[in-house]
């Protein structure tokens, strides 16, 4: 079954359809929701956010497309124009340095 029919249909579905289809990434018990949220922003928070925006950039581009000389390519030199940017050589500094890094609030 594809996922692209719910978005057209509108059809109620349970969580656990909508794990199954890919359209949930984890359940959590209602209880633990709160911390497991925060366990999540937490993380998220500990990256550069140009870093975050060009990693999902990049998975976005790359989805469903051939691994080819040229996507390979393409992707290191995404990959090496990040980590070489400010944001990534700070965050390179900080991790060396074992402080936080300036990037991050």
């Amino acid at each position: 079954m594809r996922r692209s029919r719910y978005f057209t249909t509108a059809e109620l579905i349970s969580v656990n359809k909508a794990h199954v289809l890919g359209l949930v990434s984890e359940l959590v018990e209602p209880k633990e929701l709160q911390a497991h949220v925060a366990n999540i922003v937490t993380n998220l928070l500990r990256n550069g956010p140009n870093a975050i925006a060009e990693a999902k950039r990049l998975v976005l581009d790359i989805a469903g497309r051939e691994i080819d000389a040229a996507m390979i390519a393409d992707t290191s030199e995404r990959i090496a124009q990040t980590r070489g940017s400010d944001e990534g050589r700070e965050g390179l500094s900080a991790v060396l340095e074992k402080r936080k890094p300036n990037c991050i609030q």
